[in-house]
């Protein structure tokens, strides 16, 4: 049985840096906290913040170097889902700040990119398809826990339900908690323009800056229905409802898989296209390249083929739903478990 007082998670969430991994870690946090275990958060945004809070979390808002926990707590184990550019210049000051971060923790555990030789932390959660092949560092004694069966899912992703049908009518847009590059205008420039009109809707995250002025301006003189939702609590319902998406390089495309949707990725960034390029080589999806690569006619002829070949949709659905599996949490929880016997 674990000895630790109490769980702390490092994390943060922006426009910039999105809601994905605070997503994730609010989920873990819930799963913990079930457990019978006490959950508290530390960030350096403010919007993560107020959205710990409201899920019922204490939350402690700190500068940008690491907190000494023993001022707060003598006994805790530390989980950090803090790898990204947007946040630290260079793999030396993420390494020294995670070994700050983990000091006198009973357990220092990170989630990671899909990174080689990724910090040497007790455990070290990858949860992407593709994380198999990444090179680990020799001498370490840590726990990895590598491959999309370890991917955090919420109940609702679970859902077996989705049909393919075979006259496809339906494209729903959605890049996760925040679109910084906007690329949800950039997929509307493309589709409004398609010869077949078909019903699109598009969700808006809680940290997305579009507003819908920008989307009627692109949509105005559309013939066929469109909609626009923001911030969405149950966004499996719309998933579920139409035949294709659209999306983003983050952790939406996931989702997605699991419940069987056909998606087409166009990634954030070149790295990000590096990742997403990895996971849409399992069948699930079909990636587009970096959006500052992607034109328009190839959105719009690659979304009209998907859309017109029901064989195709049909085994990216059936691959999708066995890609990632539904008990990542619990599998994560083992492993935390076992280490601290």
């Amino acid at each position: 049985m674990l000895n630790t007082k109490i769980f702390i998670i490092r994390v943060d969430a922006s426009e910039s840096i999105g809601l994905g991994h605070l997503a994730r870690c609010i989920l873990i946090a819930n799963f913990i906290k079930n457990k019978n275990y006490d959950v508290v958060f530390f960030t350096t945004q403010s919007l993560s913040q107020s959205i710990i809070e409201l899920e019922g979390f204490k939350c402690h808002r700190i500068g940008g170097l690491a907190p000494d926990f023993m001022e707060l707590y003598n006994s805790f184990s530390v989980i950090a889902d803090i790898n990204s550019d947007t946040i630290f210049n260079n793999k030396l000051e993420y390494s020294n700040y995670l070994k700050n971060l983990g000091r006198n923790a009973e357990l220092l555990i990170t989630l990671e990119d899909l990174i080689n030789y990724p910090y040497c932390s007790d455990i070290v959660i990858i949860p992407y398809c593709g994380a198999d092949k990444l090179k680990l560092k020799n001498g370490c004694k840590t726990k990895y826990l590598i491959g999309s069966t370890y991917f955090p899912l919420r109940d609702e992703f679970k859902d077996d339900s989705f049909i393919v049908s075979k006259s496809a009518t339906k494209i729903l847009v959605t890049m996760g908690g925040s679109d910084p590059e906007k690329i949800t205008l950039k997929v509307l420039n493309s589709i409004n323009k398609l010869d077949k009109l078909f019903d699109i809707t598009v969700i808006l995250g809680r940290a997305s800056n579009i507003l819908d002025k920008d989307i009627n301006n692109i949509m105005n003189n559309y013939m066929g229905l469109h909609r626009v939702l923001r911030d969405v609590k149950n966004i499996t319902k719309q998933m579920l409802e139409c035949d294709i998406a659209i999306t983003n390089s983050g952790l939406t495309k996931y989702e997605l898989s699991a419940l069987g949707i056909p998606s087409v990725i166009i990634s954030n960034n070149k790295q990000q296209a590096l990742y997403s390029d990895i996971f849409s080589s399992y069948g699930s999806s079909i990636h587009l390249g970096s959006v500052d690569s992607v034109n328009s006619k190839y959105i719009r002829d690659t979304c009209i083929n998907l859309m017109k070949n029901y064989k195709v949709r049909s085994n990216m659905s059936r691959v999708g739903k066995v890609l990632v599996a539904g008990d990542g949490l619990t599998k994560i929880w083992d492993a935390i478990n076992k280490l601290s016997k």
